[in-house]
């Protein structure tokens, strides 16, 4: 079985093979190991390329994610509100989002550095990779529970730009562009931009979204490659509080309103010192600005929430070298060091009956040096092994993470891995005036995998994973002490099943289905939407050479959910379909249509927040 098979819920998903523009820049984006594209496929991940994007016809990344096994998204208000998710049972900010290698969570306000699913737009992705288990010993703080990376647009054979528009429901309207050429036959300029806008949609929410993003690689040398790049997204949203119970339950009418920037700047260079002998260096920038009017939470069966206004302000800054020797044909070895500086601040204004001012600075240096071999024992087995000291503000802290994969035989593979992770408190949560604790001591995590890949015959393929996370030292806030505390522990025991089936020539059926169990070894103690039981079905169908059709269908189970009108309580669950058709018009002029929640669910994703209903799509885009 081709060891590059990953199943998802929407098909069989096959890396494709780079050209070689993108083979030159590979080996910046590999985001599992600090040892370049030779071990790629010993690291347990799903990957999801533009192709299969582009057949979904997403609104939004989260459209793309929730197909995912062992993902559960969470959305608060359709396109315009907060969107979340949840890997494997870990909370939303256990999971590091790279965009072209660079790290975007922002640990400056109150969700801990989870990421706004929202704030990426699905239109500039040429490839997303889900990653499970604890990676601190390749980023340190923050990957708990996985990583997810993206891959923006990079440069095609023989293609010079795709343009791109869409409409839809609710006064949607966005668009694409992306440009590509060689610049003096040295190096390869992409340059993409694109735009989304939704005013006044159902609940009279209102979402804007611009992106710029363009990179420079090098061309036609054979000893050194390097590439250059420059991301940058704005936006501004408007719905209700999280925790509001949303427009069916809100007291106070006022939406809350989200401004936001992000810049990222990276420059990498790889030098081939010997045959045998090559040295990466890369730097990284983000930048990140968020403002936001909080118009307050009226009482219910929770305290208040007073009204809030804040501006929050992150810069994070990356330095990494890794010196990679092969040591002969089975064994490869990896040395590097890098060095993390994070400036954070938020000015707000709590409004008591009369303004009251909470105000902090905080910056953070972490240093660290790592090691990583991968050794193929035989012909069948190879194994994979890396050590991490991080040195972060007094704190020393080693991780590890040990890889083995065995090909039993053609048809099938085994895999099995342990790691840990640790992520050191957000800003918000050691230095708010109010709530901060700065005593409070590094989450941690130890994460057990393994995965079985079986091919039943050419057309009919299984993928079975098992797991077992355990979180400790819990950040949560204690409304007795009025403070950010330490908790004990979680656990989350899982396993996922993915099976993929060619029926027919221009048919294939593919599914999975994920069970979750959370144990909080507290009683009467329950995570937030932490479905246990969640499935997904869909079926490709292909009745011409230019028209396909794909119906997805979806399943979360019962789960729990807190609002300040109701507190904890359980959510039902439900089904959801879509339905997507792509007509290739001509060769390069292609047309989408989607139908998202086909059946009309009324399902809430969180409380109060009714769901929009069903919602249509167009769009039109265009190679040249």
């Amino acid at each position: 079985m081709n060891k590059e098979k990953i199943f998802l819920l929407s098909a069989l998903w096959l890396a494709q093979v780079p050209t070689k523009a993108s083979e030159k820049i590979e080996v910046f984006t590999v985001t599992g190991s600090h040892i370049s594209h030779n071990i790629a496929n010993n690291i347990p991940k799903v990957t999801i390329d533009s192709q299969n994007i582009a057949a979904l016809a997403p609104n939004s990344i989260a459209d793309i994610l929730s197909t995912v096994p062992g993902v559960d998204v969470f959305n608060q208000g359709g396109i315009g509100g907060l969107t979340f998710l949840s890997l494997r049972g870990g909370d939303p900010n256990f999971v590091v989002f790279m965009i072209d290698g660079v790290k975007v969570n922002d640990p400056t306000n109150s969700r801990g550095g989870a990421f706004d699913l929202g704030t990426i737009d699905p239109a500039i992705i040429e490839k997303i990779e889900i990653y499970y288990g604890s990676f601190s010993t390749i980023y340190g703080s923050d990957a708990l529970s996985g990583v997810i990376s993206i891959t923006t647009k990079k440069a095609q054979d023989g293609e010079l730009a795709i343009a791109s528009i869409k409409v839809g429901s609710n006064n949607m309207l966005g668009g694409m562009l992306h440009l590509n050429t060689d610049v003096a036959n040295i190096a390869n300029l992409t340059v993409t931009g694109t735009v989304q806008n939704r005013a006044e949609g159902t609940f009279g929410d209102d979402f804007k979204r611009n992106i710029f993003n363009t990179s420079l690689s090098s061309i036609n040398n054979i000893n050194s490659h390097w590439q250059l790049g420059f991301y940058s997204s704005s936006g501004l949203s408007k719905y209700f509080p999280e925790d509001s119970g949303g427009n069916r339950l809100a007291i106070i009418r006022t939406p809350e309103s989200r401004d936001y920037s992000q810049q990222n700047y990276f420059a990498n260079l790889l030098q081939n010192i010997t045959p045998k002998l090559n040295v990466t260096l890369s730097t990284a920038l983000a930048q990140r600005k968020e403002t936001i009017s909080n118009p307050g939470i009226a009482a219910g069966l929770l305290d208040p929430v007073p009204a809030i206004d804040s501006i929050s302000d992150y810069k994070h800054w990356d330095i990494n070298s890794v010196a990679t020797y092969q040591i002969n044909d089975n064994a490869l070895l990896a040395i590097g060091a890098s060095l993390t500086q994070e400036d954070g601040s938020m000015n707000s204004s709590i409004d008591f009956g009369y303004p009251v001012p909470a105000n902090y600075i905080l910056k953070r240096t972490t240093k660290a040096i790592f090691i990583e071999s991968s050794i193929n024992v035989t012909d069948k087995v190879n194994m994979t092994g890396s050590f991490r000291h991080d040195d972060a503000e007094q704190l020393n802290i080693d991780t590890i993470r040990f890889t083995t994969n065995y090909q039993i035989d053609n048809a099938s593979s085994l895999s099995a891995e342990y790691s840990e992770g640790y992520k050191l408190p957000s800003f918000f949560a050691i230095a708010h005036p109010f709530v901060g604790n700065p005593q409070l001591k590094p989450e941690t995590s130890q994460n057990y995998d393994v995965t079985l890949e079986h091919a039943l015959s050419e057309k009919l393929n299984m993928r079975l994973s098992a797991y077992q996370n355990t979180y400790k030292n819990l950040v949560d806030f204690d409304p007795e002490l009025f403070t950010n505390v330490n908790r004990s522990e979680v656990r989350a025991r899982g396993t996922e099943w993915s099976v993929d089936y060619d029926a027919l020539t221009q048919l294939n059926i593919s599914g999975n289905i994920s069970y979750d169990k959370i144990n909080t070894f507290e009683d009467n103690v329950v995570l937030r939407r932490r479905p246990e039981w969640k499935g997904n079905l869909q079926f490709n169908y292909q009745p011409l050479k230019t028209v396909s059709l794909i119906t997805h269908l979806a399943y979360n189970d019962n789960y729990y959910d807190s609002s300040i009108p109701t507190g904890m309580v359980s959510m039902e669950g439900g089904f959801q379909m879509n339905v997507s058709m792509l007509w290739q018009i001509k060769p390069k002029i292609a047309l989408r249509f989607a139908i998202k929640n086909i059946s009309n669910s009324k399902t809430e994703r969180a409380i109060g927040f009714e769901n929009e209903g069903r919602s249509l799509t167009a769009s039109l885009s265009s190679n040249f």
